[in-house]
């Protein structure tokens, strides 16, 4: 029970990496807010946990909206009585796309819920961390952050700076007893990316480079992520803070 009396938010939580994390968090004894733009999905998610004894709820958030991002926060404190740690994993990925062709609108969007959305999450779990006493954030980056293969401007760009960002947080609160993380993934299998492959002009090709560019010949699993996050909320890395934990099957070693 590595997160016994923890309360805990998780963004994007209604599946993939998010669900994982809170089925996990759940079973290590954690209370949790589970926010998703997808109401039916999180619900259900939020259900499924609830059945296996996880305290948790579910409420809609649009990382875009500044007021919904806060009453997660809120909801933590007024249900549970604090806020412990926030894993800020919602986001969206780009379709392979040239950038010289690039949707400026896409772009846009792409950084307004990835980059956007987690400096929101970070702004407001800092708050409620200040006034307790200290947290824990993990961001999901990216190996796009690190090394990609084209075609991903705007998810490489967004994923890039939630580093950056990482950083800058981590030394301005070390002293303030809130650690601030990122994970970075490789090809995970998750919704988004069976959603790229599906829109792939030639998924198989696409699924190929992908295995090809991966020492370990394989794609990641949701679990297997939500086990990083777990060891980077919980008190097992309490003297870590501002790293980027690369979960990518050995891609960036290359």
């Amino acid at each position: 029970m590595r997160l016994s009396n923890k309360v805990a938010i998780i963004t994007g939580g209604a599946s993939g990496m998010g669900r994982a994390t809170a089925a996990l968090f759940a079973r290590e004894g954690a209370s949790i807010v589970l926010g998703d733009v997808d109401k039916t999905a999180g619900e259900a998610a939020a259900a499924e946990i609830r059945a296996a004894g996880g305290r948790i709820l579910f409420q809609p958030c649009d990382m875009q909206v500044e007021s919904e991002v806060s009453a997660l926060v809120q909801t933590a404190e007024t249900q549970f009585g604090k806020l412990d740690i926030l894993f800020n994993n919602a986001g969206i990925e780009q379709p392979l796309t040239a950038s010289d062709v690039l949707d400026t609108a896409l772009f846009e969007r792409v950084i307004d819920v990835n980059l956007k959305g987690t400096f929101l999450g970070c702004k407001y779990a800092i708050q409620s961390f200040l006034r307790t006493g200290g947290g824990v954030i993990v961001n999901n980056s990216s190996v796009s952050a690190y090394a990609n293969v084209g075609g991903n401007l705007s998810y490489a760009a967004s994923k890039g700076a939630i580093m950056s960002l990482t950083r800058v947080l981590a030394i301005e609160y070390a002293r303030r007893n809130i650690r601030v993380n990122a994970i970075c993934p490789g090809v995970i299998d998750t919704g988004m990316n069976r959603r790229n492959l599906d829109l792939a002009a030639d998924p198989d090709a696409l699924a190929e480079k992908w295995m090809s560019a991966t020492p370990m010949g394989r794609m990641g699993t949701g679990e297997e992520i939500a086990e990083t996050v777990l060891y980077l909320a919980s008190d097992q890395s309490s003297f870590t803070t501002g790293i980027g934990l690369l979960i990518d099957g050995g891609r960036v070693a290359t």
